[in-house]
């Protein structure tokens, strides 16, 4: 979220809420620490009380390592008095100014950065594009990675969040708006990625219809059967053999744990991903 998204209140953020979104990460500010998100704070309240937890980023312009302390402390200022659950991220993006820079340069500024936000007692990260983090930037073994790959996956190997898409609608909320997951627990109540070990194999049938994907208003014994996988999976859906809103957002959440693209159709690949998890 940022100044671009408008004034979002605590109703359209309940709506969000609704959708199965669990966090917001807004701008904080930006630019060398001469620009402050007019938007910020009250994402910040509106957010918090509609009950989604929060985090931070900044967009980064800093060429030095210097520059990048003065915004790092910029960002924890901007954040004072404000209880986070995500980090504060890095936005690494800026084409003249970071895009200009050696690989490692880039790299020096951007461990600076996140040396001084932790110094100053807050979780720090670095978001960028997965050709940046490839090609423009070096070894940030330590720092956890917010990647931004708009596909039905992410390339990059073991990112604590994805930026999946940037074309993300709500029912009565006006714009588009970035959609990530999260895959690293910074809450501390989130459940593991994969089943756990000593958790029985789901040994259900599971099969899908002659289309090849199930849709909103399905109805039988194979929806069933996808209903009980789910609650198997960790969700607590009504096995009621109806393809329905619920249903829908657990599929939905499948999706988004398992990197597979999100649309709430379970189709040929998601009776894949279910197939090498159950066994």
């Amino acid at each position: 979220m940022s100044f671009w998204n408008g004034r979002l209140t605590e109703k359209q953020y309940r709506r969000i809420k609704k959708d199965d979104i669990e966090f917001v990460i807004a701008r904080a500010g930006g630019y060398r620490g001469t620009v402050t998100d007019g938007m910020f704070d009250n994402n910040y309240r509106q957010a918090r009380a509609a009950g989604l937890d929060f985090g931070a980023y900044y967009y980064s312009t800093a060429v030095t390592a210097r520059q990048a302390r003065i915004e790092a402390r910029h960002a924890v200022r901007l954040c004072r008095g404000k209880r986070l659950q995500y980090p504060i991220w890095m936005d690494v993006e800026d084409p003249l100014t970071q895009g200009r820079l050696s690989k490692r340069a880039l790299t020096r500024v951007i461990k600076a950065f996140v040396k001084e936000v932790r110094r100053l007692g807050h979780p720090c990260g670095v978001y960028a594009s997965y050709y940046w983090l490839t090609e423009k930037i070096g070894n940030l073994s330590g720092i956890d990675v917010w990647v931004a790959q708009y596909n039905s996956h992410t390339n990059y190997k073991r990112p604590a969040m994805w930026q999946f898409a940037d074309n993300g609608s709500f029912s009565g909320v006006p714009g588009q708006f970035d959609l990530d997951w999260c895959f690293k627990d910074y809450t501390g109540d989130s459940e593991p990625e994969e089943p756990p070990r000593e958790k029985e194999r789901y040994r259900g049938p599971l099969s899908l219809p002659l289309r090849g994907y199930f849709r909103r208003g399905d109805k039988g014994r194979k929806v069933r059967e996808l209903q009980r996988f789910l609650n198997w999976c960790g969700r607590d859906l009504t096995v009621d053999g109806i393809y329905g809103d619920k249903t829908i957002a657990a599929v939905k959440w499948f999706e988004r744990r398992y990197g597979l693209y999100v649309d709430g159709l379970f189709g040929r690949d998601c009776l894949r991903k279910a197939k090498s998890i159950r066994r």
